[in-house]
């Protein structure tokens, strides 16, 4: 099991939700494995994972694509 320590300011839960999810699949890419399991309580958050779609935390979203692109 990973963990991070990540000072941050004011946000919300669902930023927060994006953010530990961009960290982690960014540590487990640089890893040697095959599979990705997220597992999570916040299903809305991580549906805007792939939502393409202009929202609040698309930054996240960008660049969780973006390293799935390159690992996959």
């Amino acid at each position: 099991m990973l963990f991070s320590k990540v000072p941050a300011g004011r946000i919300t839960t669902s930023d927060t939700e994006l953010f530990i999810i961009r960290l982690e699949v960014s540590k487990t890419t640089s890893m040697n494995i095959e599979c990705i399991i997220i597992i999570t309580n916040s299903l809305g958050s991580t549906k805007k994972i792939v939502d393409f779609l202009v929202h609040s935390e698309q930054a996240y979203s960008l660049a969780i694509c973006s390293i799935l692109r390159s690992f996959f």
